[in-house]
């Protein structure tokens, strides 16, 4: 177990446990069960003068960046933020079974005076529409949360506790209400209820402050859009002439959203064969990766579960969470989101997403709470706005891994974990279908990760409204407007200004960094070994430890 190595860093720690103590449970501080910080003035004040006396001490860069990023986090204030942080708290205390009736009630009552604060704060603004369909989901997700929770064997003062709260979630949603706007609608009606009242975020004053104070970007929101413009005048050419090959064997249209839609109708899984393809795919696809694509500590564990109902709404495809970390036994959740609302997703899809959220997400966890091959400090480990640096990572997995399986489709990688990996798909089409099919999902998410940065950076610095967006984007790049909806707003707004653009931004500078490492002997799974195992620090400590290792 990594621990605090000198004063300051413990008093750093001290600090996150106490500003974020669901987080720190998730991680493994018992500790800090049944807590949840009511941040009043008062106390907003005393994390203030605390975040400044440590930055004063601060002994290096990921010091002052942490501090500065969870100052940012404390005056952005937005109203999506309490609800989403109430939800969080039992969804950490539901993960590690802990849903025990005194800590219920004191998460249930902590919670309510925090959306009692936000509400009071919020009196003398008026937020935008965006923002409040923002708040929407979030106090939706809420409620489906607390009802889980009830169902649970609570007595009477932890289910008064919960009713509470689930009267406070009401006002608070009535509070922001958006008419006509209802958290489970499909796309069609919710994109006409964003057209007709609005969708602005309102943070056009704050965007450039949080690109560089919550994820360390140095680029201001101008050149934040220019790169995604650049990524995608790269890209989508590549990605054009897959579309065409596979628009001719399917006989439709040649653009990206006919052919995702008819593989989804024709190819995508029923709901019910989800998570059981999943779990039988690691089990062929595990000795693959840690052969090809990256070597896995030996105490390694993950579990692949169903996404909870509550989750569905920012989570059309899956996620992941490390948990205990600050134990001797760190493991990994791997949520997946079987009846999604992006629609059915197919075999391909799903080995995508198995890459990208077991490799890239859970084995950074398990690597780096176990210091596998890398030495990581404790405050590379927090669970906080720094872990945006695993986005990036997931990401490039999914490019990694591609000549893998085109490898294995063509007989030039053989053994015996190939061939059960191969023959895995032969129900499926075959291996070679799922190859053709894995490279259009993996070049889609490269476009639409590089939608994410434009949009990100037009959006919240109000050069476009998010409807606006949808539109440019369609016209842009032949997708889906549902697709790109799903891929921009409610699974990554929420988080903050800026998170959105990690996937591309920092995945870009990985595969800059990785080609360095190839080109001079290094090999793919030693790269990544090291890559998951540095924890996740701000973007420019982990870009120059990389960078470090791939050039030494």
């Amino acid at each position: 177990m990594i621990r605090p190595k000198t004063h300051t860093e413990r008093a750093i720690f001290d600090l996150w446990s106490d500003l974020r103590p669901e987080d720190a449970f998730g991680q493994g501080i018992d500790a800090c069960a049944g807590r949840f910080t009511v941040l009043t003035s008062a106390a907003e004040t005393r994390f203030l003068r605390r975040i400044d006396r440590l930055t004063r001490m601060a002994e290096d860069e990921t010091q002052e960046r942490i501090l500065a990023s969870w100052r940012m986090r404390l005056e952005l204030r937005e109203p999506c933020e309490a609800p989403t942080a109430v939800m969080d708290a039992f969804f950490a205390h539901a993960m590690k079974g802990a849903l025990r009736p005194r800590h219920v009630a004191s998460l249930a009552n902590a919670g309510r005076r925090a959306l009692h604060l936000a509400a009071r704060r919020a009196r003398a603004k008026v937020s935008p529409p965006g923002m409040r369909a923002l708040v929407q989901l979030a106090c939706d997700g809420l409620r489906v949360m607390l009802r889980s929770v009830g169902k649970t064997s609570q007595p009477g003062d932890a289910q008064q506790a919960l009713a509470n709260l689930r009267r406070s979630t009401d006002r608070y949603a009535a509070r922001f209400d958006l008419p006509g706007f209802a958290p489970g609608a499909n796309f069609a009606e919710t994109f006409a209820v964003l057209r007709k009242n609005g969708s602005r975020l309102g943070r056009s004053k704050r965007y450039a402050r949080a690109l560089r104070d919550l994820w360390d970007y140095r680029e201001t929101p101008s050149e934040v859009e220019s790169a995604g413009l650049r990524m995608i005048r790269a890209e989508l050419g590549s990605f054009q002439r897959v579309v065409e090959d596979l628009a001719r064997d399917l006989g439709c249209h040649a653009t990206g959203e006919a052919v995702e839609n008819l593989l989804r109708s024709t190819r995508g899984l029923p709901p019910g064969r989800v998570l059981p393809f999943l779990r039988a795919l690691r089990g062929r696809a595990l000795p693959v990766a840690e052969k090809h694509l990256v070597r896995i500590n030996p105490g390694y564990a993950m579990e692949i579960l169903e996404t909870p109902e509550y989750l569905v709404n920012t989570t059309p495809a899956g996620a992941a969470y490390s948990l205990d970390t600050f134990t001797d036994h760190p493991k990994d959740i791997f949520l997946v989101t079987t009846d999604s609302s992006a629609g059915r997703q197919t075999p391909a899809e799903l080995l995508s997403l198995l890459v990208h959220e077991e490799y890239g997400h859970c084995v950074h966890g398990s690597n780096a709470g176990t210091g596998y091959a890398a030495r990581p400090g404790v405050l590379d480990l927090l669970n906080g706005p720094s872990v945006c640096v695993s986005e990036g990572l997931a990401f490039q997995m999914e490019s990694d891994f591609l000549p893998i399986l085109g490898g294995i489709a063509a007989q030039s990688m053989t053994g015996d974990e190939e061939r059960a990996f191969a023959d895995f798909f032969d129900a499926v089409g075959g291996v070679e279908t799922v190859a053709r099919e894995y490279e259009f999902h993996t070049l889609l998410g490269r476009i639409t990760r590089f939608l994410r940065v434009v949009g990100d950076a037009r959006i919240n610095s109000g050069k476009q409204d998010l409807v606006d967006f949808l539109e440019w984007a369609h016209r842009r790049t032949g997708l889906a407007r549902a697709t790109v909806y799903y891929a921009v707003f409610p699974a990554h707004q929420a988080l903050g200004p800026g998170y959105a653009t990690t996937y591309a931004i920092i995945g870009e500078s990985i595969r800059r960094i990785q080609g360095e490492a190839l080109r001079r002997g290094k090999s793919l799974p030693d790269f990544n070994a090291y890559a998951t195992s540095i924890g996740w620090p701000p973007r420019s400590v982990f870009e120059k430890r990389l960078d470090a290792w791939a050039r030494a």
